[in-house]
């Protein structure tokens, strides 16, 4: 099971800040998201399951507001292989 939120709000105010993605029954998660022009902003692994993006570049500056894509592919704890595809919106 994932749930993938569509609009995350990092503005310090301690709501909705980061863009969190929630899972059960996985044992391994690769999350990679780009910008509108494909560049990758953020990746990260884990093989506890939950990922917070809090909105910064791989450089470490903010990220600009926007639409942002990601690809998300993970191993179950079946062995099965899952893969979603979407978009998020970074509102500043």
């Amino acid at each position: 099971k994932m749930e993938v939120p569509n609009i995350f709000t990092p503005n310090g105010d301690g709501s909705n800040d980061v863009f969190f993605l929630k899972v059960a029954n996985m044992s391994e998660i690769n999350a990679i998201i780009f910008d509108r022009w494909g560049n990758k902003v953020y990746e990260t692994n884990s093989s506890t399951g939950n990922i917070a993006w809090d909105g910064k570049a791989l450089n470490g500056k903010e990220a600009s507001a926007g639409v942002y894509f990601y690809v998300i592919k993970g191993t179950g704890k079946d062995g099965k292989e899952y893969e979603s595809k979407g978009n998020v919106t970074l509102v500043r």
